[in-house]
């Protein structure tokens, strides 16, 4: 069979699914009233919100104001078709119309795929529709628009977010047993996507529309693998053999003792055998990860050199400026800082990346890590321009203690991108749960037996040696 007989069949599945979804109006009344009302109510509260601000002379607010309401209106019609996805297979299974689907000769992943469409179309239609409800009330109020780059960037978020909600509540139909239980998971979707909501709003109303387009780099590259992870772990047979849920939490307990273990009977054999094998398993994990903190440190480099390049002080001004940088690191560099402090706070940073990367399949932790090692360049890059030897401050002030430090974040923060890796890599003998308690073992692993202990002398260091050094480098004559 062909690839296009393949499309086929999969945008039947597809076509399938729209039938049974337009012709319900439990589903078409409250998004047709949604659709209609709400760019009502946006193009109103746009309306009295200028008005308000302007009256305290707050034109950049209420010019922010618009684009942001344009995307809550774009967020909240796929919320409400969201059921339709989290009943994508296991309301079928209810109903007891799954059988026949599964045992026609469509492929995982047309099925899948076709579902995926399905759910994503709708939604995504009437989120275009209400934005463009929207945007005919601000031509009729006479509320200027919003730039066309801006515009565009809404259009973009929109149809990424609801790709990535969709997926995800397809996934959760997938891993449930009845309808009641994918609705109750349903907040794992709904509030993750209101906090990237509140993310998205804070870049529009800063004005960093530069940075707003790299937000949508990463929703889209969080959807692909949110796509990426229901195609990998997507089974028919799963799907009838499941019949009931369990939080079976010794089960979980031994998966991931005896994943940590690696069946050691010794401290030795777990570091020569157990850990020595996980670390080579993720060795293209820990490249990647060595390469972005590379990056990073260099191109904030490059970038805040020609920022600050623009900024040219006085000599006097310069060398006062230089002064009191001295004098501050000087005062407060004996016991400024303790140990339980430095390595508390290492050891938060690390456990973040692991919170975010998890729910990002490793994007998130990556880019926490990526403004850790930014910061980096950024130091150097500003201790340059006030005249003091960037490599001094590098080999007397960040090397001694980040010899070790470094290696630890670079290792636990590979641990977590592996994490995303496994879980949008099909495992056959193992399903998704299986496979997240495995990598959270591995990452236990790395950083219990490594990054963490790193971290402990990395920050004995940088409490008690590393001022000791760095006095003696500002010192100098």
């Amino acid at each position: 069979m062909n690839l296009r007989e393949q499309l086929r069949l999969t945008w039947w599945v597809t076509l399938r699914e729209l039938v049974d979804q337009l012709r319900d109006w439990r589903i078409l009344l409250p998004m047709g009233t949604l659709i209609l009302f709400f760019p009502y109510l946006m193009n109103y509260a746009a309306l009295r919100s200028i008005d308000f601000v302007n009256q305290y002379g707050g034109n950049l607010i209420a010019e922010r104001i618009v684009p942001f309401l344009l995307m809550v209106v774009g967020f909240f019609p796929v919320t409400v078709s969201l059921v339709v996805a989290l009943e994508a297979f296991v309301g079928e299974k209810e109903r007891g119309t799954l059988e026949p689907l599964l045992s026609s000769p469509l492929a995982d992943w047309q099925m899948y795929v076709g579902k995926l469409l399905a759910g994503s179309l709708v939604p995504l239609a009437a989120s275009y529709i209400s934005m463009g409800l929207y945007l005919v009330g601000l031509l009729i109020q006479k509320i200027p628009f919003p730039p066309l780059d801006l515009l565009i960037q809404m259009l973009l978020l929109t149809a990424a977010q609801t790709v990535l909600m969709v997926s995800a509540a397809i996934i959760i139909s997938t891993q449930s047993t009845s309808v009641r239980a994918a609705n109750l998971l349903a907040s794992f979707i709904v509030i993750p996507a209101a906090l990237l909501i509140q993310g998205e709003s804070a870049l529009i109303f800063w004005g960093t529309n530069q940075v707003l387009w790299l937000a949508i780099v990463a929703v889209l590259i969080v959807t692909a693998l949110v796509v990426r992870l229901g195609l990998a772990h997507f089974q028919r047979e799963a799907l009838i053999g499941r019949e009931i849920d369990v939080l079976n939490l010794r089960w979980t307990l031994q998966l991931f003792w005896r994943r940590f273990t690696g069946g050691a009977h010794s401290l030795g054999e777990w570091y020569g055998k157990t850990l020595r094998a996980t670390l080579f398993s993720m060795r293209f994990s820990v490249l990647i990860t060595l390469l972005v903190g590379v990056f990073a440190i260099f191109a904030t480099q490059l970038y805040a050199n020609s920022w600050l390049g623009g900024f040219k002080l006085p000599e006097d001004k310069l060398s006062e400026a230089l002064t009191q940088v001295q004098s501050s690191l000087l005062d407060g560099l004996p016991g400024s800082l303790s140990f339980g402090y430095i390595f508390g706070n290492n050891l938060r940073a690390e456990v973040l990346v692991l919170f975010f990367g998890v729910f990002s399949f490793g994007v998130g932790g990556l880019v926490i890590y990526l403004l850790n090692f930014a910061l980096i360049g950024g130091v150097l890059s500003v201790v340059s321009w006030l005249g003091l030897s960037p490599w001094g401050i590098f080999l007397y002030g960040i090397l001694p203690h980040g010899i070790l430090e470094l290696p630890s974040v670079i290792l636990s923060t590979a641990a977590v991108l592996f994490i995303g890796l496994r879980l949008i890599t099909p495992q056959k003998q193992s399903g998704l749960g299986e496979t997240l308690v495995e990598s959270l073992a591995d990452w236990a692993q790395v950083s219990l037996g490594i990054a963490f202990p790193l971290l402990v002398l990395a920050a004995l260091i940088e409490t008690y040696l590393t001022p000791l050094l760095l006095i003696r480098f500002l010192t100098l004559p």
